[in-house]
């Protein structure tokens, strides 16, 4: 019989728990230090079909949808793991954008390799002039006969000495002001770390993941018109069609973050004993905690919400932005409480509330602004005028 949605959602649940079991503080904090690569973890996630959920099942996949991916990110992010950062680049852009968007080959090329944990990915979108401006790009690809020569410079690049692939967003025709979305092309660029063409400088950040930070140059960098994913001069809109799986991933992680610091925080309060009493039952304890629970909570509908939509082919801008915006202030105010309730020792490598509030304030930031989350909302569903 054909489990119901609630019970696959509790089986999920549980599945993923016990993965995120396995793997302690004290693994993740040496792959932090270490910037490794949590193999281990990627593979248990690949054998458990995770790292496919989305991926239709005759690509070795598991046929499910963006709920059930939200779902997993939500567990192992509150479990203690990195596992937003791990989908939102690889079963998200690899393998949403090309099971969305690929041909043929490309599908029967790169998705039963995501599905198995046999290939990673990283995205090359950002550039150091163009910030959340998309449009204003300066990284080209100028076609030279079958082929393209790609010159230019991506920053804050994530993850490339481990990525299989980079799917790389460049410009092949100019900027044309009556069709502004026209010209820029997505390209499978595979080995990015030892490609000809391909210098990487690495950026030192503060934030405490595995993964390393990387400037990436383009000097006539070879691709060929069967790297394009879609069609060319059209990317645009496919990269803006995966957009809304990257910021329901990115909630989700924010989510299970700040449900994480909240678990941690009630630990604590309620072994921390002061004044006669656990600390968890002063009310200048308990209230912040519950508060920020709420909003976790309400935050998580919004969430679900857009999850659904999108997997049922309907619009989700609105849900996936709000989610976005919604889960990373509620996610950063509880890493916050969570500090405050382990007084000095939530500024400690023992504890793990300051390394998640590092990683949950980069959420307002990343993967875009929640200024323009806001500017999206104003002008998209209030009908007020562009402001930027």
């Amino acid at each position: 019989m054909a489990l119901g949605e609630s019970e696959l959602h509790d089986l999920i649940r549980e599945s993923v728990r016990d993965i995120s079991d396995d793997f302690d503080r004290e693994y993740w904090r040496e792959h932090i230090e270490n910037k490794e690569f949590p193999d281990e973890y990627w593979q248990a996630l690949a054998d458990d079909g995770w790292l496919g959920v989305t991926i239709p099942e005759e690509y070795g996949g598991e046929g499910l949808g963006m709920l059930e991916m939200s779902i997993i990110i939500e567990e192992l992010s509150r479990g203690g793991g990195q596992g937003g950062i791990i989908f939102v680049l690889t079963p998200v852009f690899g393998g949403i954008g090309i099971q969305r968007h690929g041909d043929e080959a490309q599908k029967a090329e790169y998705l039963p390799k995501i599905a198995s944990g046999e290939m990673k990915f990283c995205m090359g979108l950002t550039e150091p002039t163009a910030g959340t401006n998309t449009l204003n790009i300066d990284t080209t690809a100028r076609r030279d006969g079958e082929e393209f020569l790609v010159n230019g410079q991506k920053t804050f690049i994530s993850g490339v000495e481990n990525a299989d692939t980079m799917l790389l967003v460049a410009r092949t025709s100019e900027f044309d002001e009556s069709n502004p979305t026209h010209g820029v092309t997505l390209f499978l660029v595979d080995d990015p770390a030892e490609r000809a063409g391909i210098g990487l400088s690495e950026v030192d950040t503060a934030v405490p993941w595995f993964e390393r930070q990387y400037q990436v140059t383009f000097d006539d960098l070879e691709v060929t018109e069967e790297d394009i994913l879609g069609t060319e001069d059209g990317g645009l809109y496919l990269l803006w069609d995966t957009l809304n799986t990257e910021r329901l991933a990115g909630a989700a992680s924010s989510l299970g973050g700040g449900l994480r610091a909240i678990d941690l925080a009630v630990e604590y309060a309620n072994d921390r004993n002061v004044f006669g009493q656990p600390i968890g039952g002063h009310q200048g304890i308990q209230h912040p905690l519950a508060e920020s629970y709420a909003k976790l909570m309400a935050s998580r509908e919004i969430l679900y919400k857009g999850a659904t939509k999108w997997d049922d082919d309907e619009d989700c801008g609105l849900e996936a932005n709000v989610a976005k915006l919604l889960t990373s202030r509620a996610g950063t105010e509880a890493a916050d409480h969570a500090i405050q309730t382990h007084g000095g020792n939530g500024f400690t490598h023992e504890y793990e509330v300051y390394d998640i509030w590092q990683n949950l304030r980069l959420t307002q930031t990343v993967p875009v602004s929640n200024e323009m989350v806001l500017n999206y909302i104003g002008e998209h569903e209030l009908g007020l005028p562009k402001s930027y």
